[in-house]
């Protein structure tokens, strides 16, 4: 192989992958944006325990991550409504009143936590529930 054509074939090699990094690179870059959905808190078995309140909390939510995990948890969560059961997802189960910091609650939720963001901020932080026994 000539001296030329070497140095073209080791310069598309680098052009290549220089390309890649960045691509990659990019797609990395840490983002923060705020999304709004509501969630429910259910206790799976209302024949046997109640919660209250038992109409949705509207939510809006700051998340921080990449670039494609802030997008992908964007569109999975934006509109929606999530469920969240109480004896789960940082929900206790216990009969009481409870204050749920939703922050908490949230990050360790199925519904949020595979979606590989951080939340940073919640509104409203806390709330307030009560677990009862149906008799």
């Amino acid at each position: 192989m000539s001296p030329v054509r070497r140095k073209i074939v080791d310069l598309v090699t680098v052009t290549a992958i220089a390309t890649i990094v960045w691509l990659w690179a990019a797609g990395q870059t840490v983002q923060t944006r705020v999304i709004s959905f509501d969630a429910t808190i259910d206790s799976g078995d209302p024949t046997r325990i109640t919660v209250t309140p038992d109409e949705p909390l509207h939510l809006s939510v700051e998340i921080k991550g990449s670039r494609q995990a802030v997008l992908s948890a964007t569109q999975s969560l934006s509109g929606r409504t999530i469920r969240l059961l109480t004896g789960a997802d940082g929900v206790p189960s216990t009969p009481g009143s409870h204050d749920l910091v939703l922050k908490d609650v949230l990050s360790v939720s199925p519904s949020v936590a595979p979606l590989g963001v951080d939340i940073t901020t919640v509104t409203p932080a806390v709330v307030e529930i009560e677990i009862e026994r149906v008799k």
